[in-house]
């Protein structure tokens, strides 16, 4: 058998062999273990106690190991420190220690590419055997003379992966474990090693806990956290929520697995409100955290969905949600959306007085209303409708009306409005604060330049005169898309959360000087950020390229933030990401396309590595985030270089740069990529150019299926979720016709044959020669399966190289947990093939059948 040393990885016998014996471990002290009372007696079933149950009795969280030199394994209240060992010449490991102790062996191995092996193990004591946590070999047999040997057939990724051998000593205590390759290797292909440092895995970026959002107490003290982990192996998940105390940092409670809902911090005092479900009724309860004392406030409420406390904490306006949809065999459809399944539920408002108890409806009728905002002195509420409208683009109008919660009396702020937003008061109550399109109040918040139509995606913030109804565009010159702002009424400034680019930052926005101003948070892109009620702190979820979300307060007076959770960080703790950096270029007519390359680990600068190109394209830039749909930082750990860039038509550049994407389709942002992807491969001499791939999903994945009608620069395509006619799309999809308002505005099949039918891939199949991978979810509702169906038939009765992978149960994203990791690996597999020229991987995924 071939011995590897663990640094080098260099043969050490037959330069042909393909044998690997592992001699370098991690190996913690003894445990002595202790047999049970009554051992020897036997049990109901006639047995005595057996070694083995030592063995298989004392289990740990394997598949959280990750062990390194001079780290501690807690085992029963002992710290137990590893430490290096090495194989005897044989390539036997073993230590002396007392009969019927527990040890621990560790080591690593990686490999560049999908490996199928045998693992080989000669064991005089009884051990086991995991690889990344995963039981492969047990032997449980008596001592004997001569070592017993003992094998298993693996598939494994590629990465790095850990060996954990689990040994309960006797007589003799030497084992020998060995990696036997299917298939002819060298010295790059497969590398041992003692250091559990390794490239971002799948695992990686789905597992482990995540903070999800933080909320503020009215005084700024306390925070609630909200949780998610994934548990593995299962599809399940768990969510959670916790309180804790930001200036000691200590968790004060958890509510994990609890049947408490909708918890929410009221407007004064450190209390939180929750609901209860009974019978399919809900309670409300209020929780003071100074006296630890729950108080129910109602209770018995049907059809119970959401809630609001007033400012002064003396009322709840909460809605009720019921779905007049009916069992059918056969009916007739009601307007275009009558045939979505959400359509007939209507939902309306109540006000609940919480001194004495008293429900109130306060709204009814056959359209839904929608709390906006509460005024700041509890008097007033503001709630909007939308009706589609199908004589007048956008075929949608909006209502939005102010009650008197005293009098029920109705003011309209405004009536069929074509392009709404929604709304907040002022501090004082005298304004609104208006988030919406660019075409809120007609041209007046427009800053497109010379294009005919805005993109309403490209959010804007207005000012609004209750008094005069008339509006202040104030973000018309702001280039960043606000996606979500809160009017402070302590210091009076506005506080929003914009694209700008691919960041996403928060900004505070002064009335009186009307300055924007970036709060400097150490993170790229911010998720969830929220207002303590005293004005004085700001909560917020962040992450950045490398980063995953951890959550942090900032205080607004002194322009400081402080990090409160990061539940990632032990699970990171031995990851090594590869760098990234920013890469533009700039096009014939002079436009400027930001861009960023990642680049794998340990990269190296005067080699060749195969390039993944990615986009979206769609109305929304490629955020600079941790993890995602497409977690480019994998892509790269895999050996690949990432080229990542923002064609026209996203927002957060600007008005006019986000309204190219009206009545395009694709043509100028695929031009872009194809510009874009020539000049990155001239400029960077690392780059492969015969093997570069490229991805994208749901308008991406229509923009891989165009890119290949208009350029053969590509080895290998893959479109997830992909429109292949923009026709069908735009009558089949929900979402379709209602998307194309910002896509193909005032532009349809029978007036604008050119855009549906010319720019539609599906009616340019013949020009693809690029090998296409096509998936999909079964039941995608955003885009429907047949878009990749028909292309997948088309492409095929053409002969074109295509394969069609379908995800059973998922629409347009995938979420369960397995499926993720498989449509993740089958991406994997299939750029292997196409791209390094390794097609075991997509041939064990999907092997042909005789058909």
């Amino acid at each position: 058998m071939v011995l590897l040393t663990a640094t080098t990885c260099s043969f050490a016998q037959k330069e042909n062999s393909k044998s690997i014996t592992i001699e370098n471990w991690l190996q913690t002290d003894p445990v002595s273990l202790q047999l049970p009372a009554f051992h020897s007696t036997k049990n109901i079933e006639g047995k005595t106690f057996e070694l083995q149950n030592l063995l298989q009795d004392n289990q740990l969280e394997i598949d959280e190991l990750q062990p390194a030199e001079k780290d501690h394994l807690k085992w029963n209240g002992e710290n137990l420190q590893w430490s290096k060992t090495a194989a005897n010449k044989k390539g036997f490991t073993g230590s002396k220690s007392a009969e019927n102790s527990l040890l621990f062996y560790a080591s690593y191995f990686s490999a560049d590419e999908w490996l199928q092996a045998k693992l080989i193990v000669e064991a005089y004591p009884m051990l086991e055997v995991y690889i990344d946590g995963e039981k492969k070999i047990s032997h449980y047999g008596e001592e004997t003379d001569d070592a017993k040997e003992l094998s298993e057939e693996l598939k494994l990724e590629p990465g790095k992966h850990c060996i954990l051998v689990k040994v309960v000593s006797g007589k003799k205590n030497d084992f020998k474990l060995g990696i036997t390759p299917n298939k002819p290797w060298d010295e790059n292909n497969i590398t041992l090693s003692l250091s559990p440092e390794k490239s971002i895995t799948i695992h990686k970026v789905l597992d482990g806990e995540n903070v999800q959002n933080i909320q503020l107490s009215s005084d700024g003290k306390l925070a609630l956290l909200s949780f998610s982990r994934t548990l593995p192996p299962s599809d399940n998940s768990e969510n959670w929520k916790e309180i804790q105390e930001i200036e000691s940092g200590k968790t004060l409670y958890t509510f994990r697995g609890s049947q408490l809902a909708n918890i929410q911090w009221l407007p004064t005092g450190n209390r939180i409100s929750y609901t209860k479900e009974y019978n399919e009724k809900t309670s409300f309860f209020v929780f003071d955290f100074e006296n630890g004392r729950e108080t129910e406030i109602t209770n018995s409420i049907a059809d119970f969905s959401d809630y609001n406390w007033t400012p002064d904490g003396k009322q709840i306006i909460f809605s009720v949600t019921k779905d007049y949809s009916e069992d059918w065999k056969i009916r007739k459809i009601q307007g275009m959306e009558d045939r979505l399944p959400w359509f007939r539920t209507r939902s309306f408002l109540y006000k609940l007085d919480v001194a004495s108890g008293v429900k109130q409806r306060l709204t009814y009728g056959t359209i839904t209303t929608s709390l906006q905002d509460i005024s700041p002195d509890s008097k007033y509420i503001l709630f909007s409708q939308s009706h589609p409208d199908y004589k007048e683009y956008p075929y949608d109008k909006q209502n939005l009306y102010q009650m008197n919660l005293e009098t029920f009396g109705i003011d309209t702020i405004w009536k069929d409005k074509l392009f709404g937003g929604s709304a907040q008061y002022s501090p004082d109550g005298t304004q609104l604060l208006v988030q919406a399109g660019p075409s809120c109040f007609g041209k007046l918040g427009e800053n497109i330049g010379k294009q005919p139509l805005a993109n309403n995606y490209d959010g804007q913030l207005y000012i609004f005169n209750l008094k005069n109804k008339k509006a202040d565009p104030i973000t018309i010159h702001f280039d960043p898309s606000v996606s979500q702002a809160v009017w402070n009424k302590r210091d009076k400034n506005i506080y929003l959360k914009a694209n700008d680019k691919d960041y996403i930052r928060l900004y505070r926005y002064q009335p009186t000087s009307k300055a924007f101003n970036t709060l400097q948070i150490n993170s790229d892109v911010i998720g969830n950020f929220s207002l303590s009620a005293n004005g004085k702190n700001i909560a917020c979820t962040a992450c950045s390229i490398s980063s995953p979300y951890k959550a942090f307060v900032y205080e607004l007076a002194s322009n400081t933030s402080k990090l409160i959770s990061d539940p990632q960080k032990e699970n990171l703790k031995h990851v090594k990401f590869g760098k990234t950096e920013d890469w533009n270029f700039t096009k014939e007519d002079g436009k400027t396309i930001i861009g960023r390359i990642y680049y794998p680990p340990n990269f190296d600068s005067n080699k060749k590595y195969p390039v993944i190109v990615n986009y979206y394209a769609g109305t929304s830039p490629v955020e600079r985030s941790y993890g995602g749909r497409y977690p480019l930082n994998l892509y790269a750990s895999m050996g690949y270089v990432v080229y990542l860039l923002q064609p026209s038509g996203a927002v957060g550049f600007g008005q006019e740069f986000s309204a190219e994407h009206q009545n395009n389709w694709g043509i100028t942002t695929a031009d872009e990529i194809i510009e874009g992807t020539k000049k990155f491969l001239k400029a960077h001499s690392f780059a492969d150019a015969d093997h570069v791939g490229c991805i994208g999903a749901s308008y991406g994945g229509f923009m891989t299926m165009l890119l290949q009608t208009r350029t053969d620069i590509f080895a290998a395509a893959i479109s997830h979720a992909g429109i292949s006619d923009i026709t069908s799309y735009w009558g089949e999809g929900y979402w379709g016709y209602s998307y194309s308002v910002n896509a193909s505005g005032k532009s349809f099949p029978w007036n604008n044959r050119k855009l549906y039918i010319d720019q539609s891939p599906l009616f340019n199949a013949d020009k693809v020669v690029t090998p296409m991978l096509l998936i999909h979810g079964s039941v995608d509702t955003n885009v429907p399966l047949g878009e990749s169906i028909q292309m997948y038939q088309a492409l095929k009765l053409l002969g074109k190289d295509v394969d069609f992978v379908q995800v059973k149960n998922q629409d347009h994203h995938i979420k369960n947990y397995t499926q993720r990791i498989l449509w993740n690996n089958t991406i994997f597999a299939y750029f292997a093939k196409h791209l390094k020229n390794q097609p075991q991987w997509w041939e064990d995924l999907y092997p042909d059948k005789n058909l």
